[in-house]
């Protein structure tokens, strides 16, 4: 009985030894053990469209502001990849398979170039990170151009619905397209007869339309309204569900003239597919700082954005509700098939 006591004793012994030794060690290793990923060389922002464009504004943006504050301390450069529908920028971002150093600003456009095989890529090839706001769609017009308000380009429209030339960007069935081809449809035009034209970027939208080569310019709202209080454009109508505040509140909107033509378009960031955990992390709470700073909501309130940040399961819920709803859209304008 003693031997199996003394036995007894030294086993706890034992126990006790190895335990402290199981914790001293998990102490020493647990820092490499739970260490947080971080960037350690360049990461790059790949953008689908021209410089100018409201993805490069937004990409250089978020850049400007992990810069100032420190959110993001290894450089961040923005690439611009445009054409193909942004495949091409798509197809570069998904050679970087699990890389934590690609990022990407897309907006529902990578729906609809998919939806109407303009690009092979899905949206559900790629990581997705965080929806970042909605923005407000406008019309607007050269300051010195015959059509003046919402009302002359009805006019002329159901005089002509294919008189009328409609810059939008950066491909046929994103929502500039949808729409110009909402209100083309209300003057009674076959929406896939409307005069639209393409261009790699919002920006390159703007130049043509202050150059007289296109009537109307379909675009966000900070794009419009920067060129708008130089005097060089005029906007004529909100695709918005209500009037915008500040400089367009005296805009109409096209719902309250009797066109249902009410879109917005968001912006979000994907990365490659097969991120790690812990890159996605990462990024969602650089992110989450970012629309959370000073900065950010003093350029939201100014450039008319609405804030929708959304991240992991709500982030993913809100993009397949989206392309549903794109589908929908883009079948019942007959821009795809049933």
């Amino acid at each position: 009985m003693k031997e199996h006591g003394l036995c007894g004793a030294m086993t706890s012994g034992a126990l006790k030894l190895v335990l402290a030794l199981v914790i001293h060690g998990a102490i020493l290793f647990a820092p490499a053990a739970t260490a947080q990923w971080k960037p350690d060389r360049k990461v790059e922002f790949v953008i689908g469209t021209g410089a100018g464009g409201v993805l490069d504004i937004t990409a250089r943006h978020i850049q400007r502001i992990w810069s100032s504050t420190g959110i993001v301390a290894d450089p961040v450069v923005v690439v611009n990849k445009p054409g193909g529908g942004q495949s091409i920028a798509l197809s570069y971002l998904n050679q970087q398979a699990g890389d934590g150093h690609y990022l990407a600003v897309v907006s529902g456009i990578i729906f609809s170039n998919y939806l109407t095989g303009k690009s092979p890529y899905a949206y559900t090839g790629f990581t997705p990170i965080a929806i970042l706001f909605n923005e407000a769609t406008v019309f607007a017009v050269n300051a010195a151009a015959p059509i003046r308000n919402a009302n002359d380009l009805m006019a002329r429209l159901r005089k002509d619905p294919y008189g009328p030339s409609f810059a939008v960007g950066s491909t046929l069935g994103s929502i500039t397209h949808v729409a110009a081809a909402l209100v083309g449809k209300t003057a009674g035009a076959d929406v896939r007869k409307i005069k639209a034209v393409v261009f790699n970027s919002s920006g390159e939208s703007v130049a043509a339309v202050m150059g007289g080569h296109v009537d109307v310019m379909v675009a966000a709202a900070q794009l419009a309204v920067q060129h708008a209080q130089t005097g060089k454009l005029r906007v004529i109508a909100a695709a918005s569900a209500q009037r915008l505040p500040g400089i367009l509140s005296e805009v109409p909107t096209w719902k309250e003239m009797g066109v249902d033509a009410v879109v917005a378009n968001w912006r979000g960031v994907i990365g490659p597919r097969d991120m790690k955990p812990e890159q996605l992390a990462y990024w969602t709470r650089a992110l989450e700082r970012t629309v959370d700073s000073n900065e950010w909501k003093a350029e939201a309130a100014r450039t008319f954005k609405e804030g929708l940040f959304l991240q992991g399961r709500e982030a993913k819920d809100f993009l397949d509700a989206d392309n549903a709803k794109t589908k929908t859209m883009l079948t019942e304008l007959g821009m795809i098939a049933q």
